[in-house]
């Protein structure tokens, strides 16, 4: 098993290798594109690792939510990558990714992204990760009134954040559970600011 995981979709982007050593991560902050940044540390980590591009048995990728422009780089570097090396590619959604390192407890994850002006994208995950509330585009507050009282809450779109982002090493995980497809789609849930200036 080797899983290469990419993650494009905030500020900081990372990826991520899982063999069956363990996950061996990366994460780029730059002030250069993902664009720019994402490949280059690909190489590195295959380097590290002492494994080449044809070593690998699957990619994985973060589809969103998250930035529209994030979300296009690493799906689009994905789906290539799969095609160019005939390797199945999973989809993996940025609030499961979050949610990931706080499963397993007693309590269920509240996984929520900030989108500015009091919107955001929020999930309510079981402990075993099941979704009690898939992910969607919310209004935080209300979102939150309607949360568990117990429910741990985890990133940047509520009062006292943790500021948690999505990592390629959860995506790696995650991934290694699940089967492949030829090709993932983003997962937007909304209108990027430019289609809702034109609707406005």
């Amino acid at each position: 098993m080797n899983i290469l995981a990419l993650e494009t979709t905030d500020q900081v982007a990372s990826v991520a290798l899982l063999t069956d050593g363990g996950c061996f991560e990366k994460r780029i902050e730059s002030p250069l594109r993902h664009e720019e940044t994402v490949m280059p540390a690909v190489d590195e980590l295959l380097a590290e690792a002492g494994l080449a591009l044809g070593d690998l048995t699957a990619l994985a990728v973060d589809v969103g939510p998250g930035s529209f422009t994030g979300v296009r780089i690493g799906v689009c570097h994905g789906n290539a990558m799969a095609l160019a090396l005939g390797l199945p590619i999973v989809a993996v959604n940025a609030l499961e990714a979050l949610a990931y390192p706080q499963l397993g407890g007693d309590a269920p994850v509240a996984a929520i992204i900030d989108a500015r002006n009091g919107n955001g994208y929020g999930a309510l995950y079981a402990p075993d990760g099941v979704a009690l509330i898939p992910p969607c585009a919310v209004e935080i507050a209300p979102f939150m009134e309607c949360l568990p009282k117990d429910a741990v809450l985890t990133g940047t779109g509520f009062p006292g954040a943790d500021g948690a982002l999505p990592l390629a090493g959860s995506i790696a995980s995650i991934a290694a559970r699940r089967g492949g497809e030829r090709a993932v789609s983003p997962l937007y849930l909304r209108p990027s600011q430019a289609e809702r200036k034109q609707r406005a």
